[in-house]
């Protein structure tokens, strides 16, 4: 009784606590201390509780600087590392106990260890040792998230309270950013007009609002069970308005990409609803299209994708060179993890004042990834991706269920959205987009096993 009262109220002193804490020594090192403290209480109370607060919290975290320059998105990142560790220990205590083992074991576990590996291998060439071990820790922590998920999320009632928990939560990101979008119409497609927005720019928020739009896209195309059919339509219109006021050309061609891969999974005898969503569709933009001004602001954006003296372009390309120069340089293990942010040095004279505008990536997650960490990072990364991939298309031969095959084909059409869209952008380093990548990578796997769990359950009573 008390553990279950105890993980209501805890979340609420520790707010209470660290916010005490962090206003009176937020010169010294015991904020951070006391807020790893008592994040790693809580989750040792819930692990999966401590889950759902971290994909809440998601949208809404915020970066947090400490004396020593060091930076944590708060509460994503503490919650995140605590996960990670207390899932650790109780690993080591497990084996130390010679407890039972679990039957299944992580699917990805191979390519991803592999990868973890050579993130840290890297090291080997880097310009700084101590900020590629600091940031290739960081990224592990990112990517174990997935075993997390997978280990948490087991059946049908805890994947129904992963949706409670994220779906709300990014729709209210949303909608603010929508509403904030709308005040500054004017600026609707700069970065500046994100300002006061729960997103930094728009390729973070239009790459973070596909994810749920193509999810629930999947459920009202494929799902013919019983389910709240206006709950999740009036999500689907919430992220399809988000959508439609994103101004990434990235996202517009990942979107495009992940809804062909799902009308190629619609049967012979559903046509009609590859009709009805098509026809939706080029209304929809058709509307769009003809609203004052916005037809020629969509040309314009469309046309200097090739344009070389459009200043973002000529950033891109001077530091897709710069990955290439770097891969050239170091081919094998590339220059490090992290190396591209120490190495790049934009050039003022051809950019001009734009070079503000943009972090220090290599603006493709594939040549960031092969100037970092070289070829062997790149083909273990392609691993990583087929293997998924892979997995999934298996499974979508043997799942009949019209729930699960509707989350897995919408997990596999998020997760190709990311992937089309780290073609022209590197945001696996935030948490924004990070946590749900590797979040979707373990939940996956997660979900087709329940499915193959229950299969086999409903067979055997019908054989009994």
């Amino acid at each position: 009784m008390f553990l279950k009262h105890g993980k209501r109220i805890l979340f609420f002193v520790v707010c209470l606590g660290v916010g005490g804490i962090v206003g009176g020594y937020s010169d010294t090192p015991l904020p951070l201390l006391s807020l790893l403290a008592v994040t790693g209480a809580f989750v040792f109370l819930g692990m999966e509780l401590a889950v759902y607060l971290l994909l809440i919290a998601l949208p809404f975290s915020f970066r947090y600087i400490l004396p020593g320059r060091f930076e944590i998105q708060t509460p994503t990142e503490p919650l995140l590392g605590m996960l990670v560790a207390v899932y650790c220990v109780e690993k080591i205590a497990d084996r130390a106990l010679q407890k039972k083992k679990r039957e299944n074991t992580f699917p990805f576990l191979v390519p991803l260890c592999a990868y973890i590996f050579v993130t840290f291998l890297s090291a080997i060439n880097t310009p700084d040792l101590f900020g590629t071990l600091k940031g290739a820790l960081r990224a592990t922590v990112y990517m174990l998230f997935s075993i997390i998920v997978y280990a948490v999320i087991q059946n049908r009632a805890t994947l129904k309270r992963l949706f409670i928990a994220t779906f709300p939560s990014a729709a209210v990101a949303v909608i603010w950013t929508v509403i904030v979008l709308i005040y500054h119409i004017d600026a609707w497609q700069w970065t500046s007009a994100y300002r006061s927005a729960p997103f930094t720019n728009y390729s973070v928020y239009g790459a973070f609002t596909a994810i749920f739009f193509l999810v629930c896209l999947s459920r009202l195309l494929f799902d013919n069970s019983t389910y709240d059919r206006v709950l999740w339509t009036a999500w689907f219109v919430c992220f399809s308005v988000g959508l439609l006021m994103c101004f990434s050309r990235g996202v517009w061609l990942s979107v495009i990409v992940a809804v062909g891969f799902m009308l190629l999974q619609l049967g012979r005898g559903v046509t009609h609803k590859k009709i009805l969503f098509i026809g939706a569709a080029c209304l929809i933009l058709l509307v769009c299209l003809n609203l004052p001004g916005v037809y020629s602001i969509i040309i314009e954006r469309v046309s200097s994708a090739i344009d070389i003296s459009y200043a973002s372009n000529r950033a891109r390309l001077l530091r897709w060179g710069q990955a290439v120069v770097m891969f050239l340089e170091s081919p094998i293990l590339g220059k490090g993890y992290g190396a591209f942010a120490m190495l790049y040095e934009e050039d003022v004279a051809l950019v001009g004042s734009y070079t503000a505008q943009y972090q220090l990536g290599a603006h493709s997650e594939y040549l960031q990834v092969i100037a970092e960490l070289g070829i062997v990072g790149l083909g273990v990364w392609a691993w990583l991706n087929i293997a998924f991939l892979r997995y999934g298309f298996r499974a979508l031969k043997t799942i009949d269920d019209g729930f699960y095959r509707s989350v897995v084909i919408g997990l596999m059409a998020a997760e190709i959205s990311l992937m089309v869209h780290f073609t022209v952008n590197n945001l696996l380093n935030g948490d924004a987009i990070g946590v749900p990548f590797w979040g979707i990578y373990g939940l996956l796997p997660a979900v087709v096993q329940m499915a193959t769990r229950e299969k086999i359950s409903s067979e055997t009573e019908d054989g009994v």
